[in-house]
């Protein structure tokens, strides 16, 4: 059985074995900066089986428009049974106002649109430097 908590942070060495796992590519080898995303994430939700960590959301909101997620990581183990659309529906009903987006990385490309998002056009971005 799967259990979401959204009133824990993880520690890094099980961020970063799953982000490897997931694979999601992430500054995994970096542990101040994988500590610094998620101290300045203000949104952290988490799917446990047990005491393993199987899933995990790492957002941002304002809780009044916008929000921004910025990670989803699922153990492969647990892939295609539901864990990130529940993640993502935690995520969208922590304040129906807001506005979720995010950007797919090219392995996850299709999956948003299997679970209803919807793509945009409009957005733009300035890379990052490192």
């Amino acid at each position: 059985m799967i259990t979401y908590r959204t009133d824990i942070v993880p520690g890094m060495d099980a961020i970063t074995a799953l982000y490897r796992a997931a694979p999601l590519n992430r500054p995994v080898d970096d542990t101040e900066r994988m500590r610094r995303m998620y101290a300045g994430a203000n949104l952290v939700l988490t799917a446990w089986h047990g005491e393993r960590l199987v899933g995990i959301m790492r957002g941002w909101t304002d809780d009044a428009r916008d929000g921004y997620i910025c990670d989803l990581a699922i153990d492969p183990e647990y892939q295609k049974q539901g864990v990130g659309r529940e993640l993502l529906e935690r995520t969208r009903a922590t304040n129906p106002q807001v506005q979720f987006i995010l950007r797919a990385s090219a392995i996850a490309a299709d999956y948003y649109g299997y679970v209803g998002w919807q793509k945009i056009e409009n957005g733009w971005y300035w890379p990052r430097e490192e």
